[in-house]
């Protein structure tokens, strides 16, 4: 998924009332965010177990495969990245030393969907 990254563009985007870059990859099996204010970068990766334990513990009333849960936040994240975010969906942000935690606020079959990219201080080599 690094790799794949790598060859993403940025893109300028919003997170709340904070102004960023981005870029993503998101695949059945996982997905990586990278996030920067172009004096820090943020990245998270999650394989398919970390999906899956975090849609359970942010979305109790929600079962589906970790597939659609992949799917549900690409289909957020990429309009985000195009600059078209969805005016159904929220984005904001909490900043800490090394850390940044995007949150989305959406729905997902009629009830609520919420997701937390978990990022730390990005490697030099991710950048």
């Amino acid at each position: 998924l690094e790799s794949s990254l790598l060859t993403q563009p940025w893109a300028p985007v919003r997170l709340g009332e904070a102004a960023f870059i981005a870029k993503a990859c998101f695949r059945d099996w996982g997905y990586v965010l990278l996030v920067s204010d172009l004096s820090s970068v943020w990245h998270e990766s999650a394989d398919t177990q970390a999906v899956g334990q975090r849609s359970k513990e942010l979305n109790k009333r929600l079962t589906a495969p970790v597939s659609s849960f992949l799917h549900r936040l690409s289909s957020l994240v990429s309009p985000l990245l195009a600059g078209q975010p969805d005016a159904a969906t929220s984005f904001s942000c909490h900043r800490a030393p090394g850390r940044l935690s995007v949150h989305v606020k959406s729905e997902l079959s009629g009830l609520p969907f919420y997701w937390d990219f978990h990022c730390s201080s990005a490697p030099v080599e991710m950048v």
